[in-house]
């Protein structure tokens, strides 16, 4: 029994869950600091509930269509390991999907589309728009950042203030572009699993030294962004520097890496895992900064 739970954890990922689940309290602590408002912890955690079981229910799908790349690329994972069946995954996708968009009424008709909307572009993702190659980057990368929007929209939903919606546009913006670049990197690491399903990825379109341009140039683009936050008042800048200092440092190594390596689909794997401890850093760093700021 407890090889079973432990195996749908896994499949879950449950660190992209909390990530996911920290950038909405980003987004919502932000637009609460840009109105001057206490932030309401029941509203701050059922938001963060939601994007928590949207999020998981997501990556529970994506290995439900990723099973044939997966026995190449992943044989560990759940799936093609054995763990877990594919109908077992598909019925823990659309019940964990459809508990998150319920939960998502809570705050009304507004949150509930934009919950909706969002969990059908995570589930065409993984039937079909990941096949399409930059697309899909755009798509995940998207969905980053989309939780970040949600969480300053709860804040909206409660206070009419667009003023909640706008807080959220540098973190997200930041959000969008750090993911992006990832992916592309993930597609370089995907190289020779892709053929599997014959996606029409970056490398496999412009080649791989090309596309690990691409990525360092997306990767880069972090670095002007970053500057922002540290001159908006929903930071506390003497926590945010040093942290987000960190996950500069991290990304342009990450970019250099790309670029410089002779074995690039090898090298895409550790920069793909150096690129996630960056989104974590950056998460910290706006989401630590912001919190220090309204208190």
């Amino acid at each position: 029994m407890k090889a079973r739970v432990a195996a749908y954890v896994e499949l879950v990922r449950p660190h992209n869950v909390v990530a996911s689940a920290l950038s909405t309290a980003l987004g919502y602590l932000v637009a609460s600091r840009a109105l001057g408002v206490p932030p309401a912890l029941l509203d701050l955690a059922i938001a963060c509930s939601v994007v928590a079981l949207v999020a998981a229910g997501g990556y529970a799908v994506n290995d439900y269509f990723d099973y044939r790349v997966d026995l190449v690329n992943k044989p560990y994972r759940p799936i093609p390991s054995g763990r877990v069946t594919l109908s077992e995954a598909l019925r823990l996708s659309i019940a964990l999907g459809v508990a998150g968009v319920l939960l998502s009424a809570y705050f009304g008709a507004l949150s509930l589309l934009y919950v909706v909307l969002n969990s059908l572009l995570v589930y065409a993702y993984s039937a079909k728009i990941k096949e399409a190659g930059l697309l899909g980057n755009l798509v995940v990368s998207l969905e980053g950042a989309a939780t970040i929007v949600y969480g300053s929209l709860v804040v909206y939903l409660r206070t009419g203030a667009p003023e909640a919606l706008l807080a959220s546009i540098i973190p997200s913006s930041i959000a969008f572009t750090l993911l992006l670049g990832r992916e592309v990197v993930k597609t370089i690491e995907d190289y020779y699993a892709d053929t599997e399903r014959n996606v029409r990825s970056l490398p496999r379109t412009i080649g791989l030294r090309a596309s690990a341009a691409v990525a360092s140039a997306i990767l880069l683009t972090v670095l002007p962004l970053s500057v922002l936050p540290a001159l908006l008042g929903h930071y506390n800048k003497l926590v945010y520097i040093p942290l987000a200092a960190v996950t500069v440092a991290l990304v342009v190594h990450s970019s250099i890496r790309i670029m410089l390596s002779k074995n690039i689909v090898s090298t895409a794997t550790k920069v793909r895992s150096e690129l996630k401890v960056a989104v974590f850093t950056g998460i910290a760093a706006l989401l630590i900064s912001s919190i220090v700021a309204s208190t």
